[in-house]
């Protein structure tokens, strides 16, 4: 992903052992790392799915597949919030 003007650059220190004797490629880890931070602003519910997508730069499709590998529901009522939502309707 190329940088724009409204981006944060983050170093991180990963120790080597972490690649299990692969060597590790630093773009693939990052955006890696990318996504694992959206998927978790997702599950914090800091942004919603459809913004997660925009921002990981892939079709809400793929990122719901993506929520689901790491366990984060894309559908996230409290019983509460969907029994007033289904009633409305």
């Amino acid at each position: 992903m190329a940088a724009s003007a409204r981006t944060l650059t983050v170093s991180v220190e990963l120790p080597l052992s972490a690649g299990e004797g692969a060597p590790l490629d630093p773009a693939v880890v990052g955006d890696e790392l990318r996504l694992l931070w959206i998927i978790e602003q997702v599950r914090l519910h800091r942004i919603g799915a459809g913004k997660g997508a925009e921002v990981a730069g892939m079709p809400r499709a793929a990122f719901m597949q993506a929520l689901g590998a790491h366990g984060v529901p894309v559908i996230d009522y409290a019983p509460s919030d969907l029994e007033q939502e289904l009633s409305a309707t």
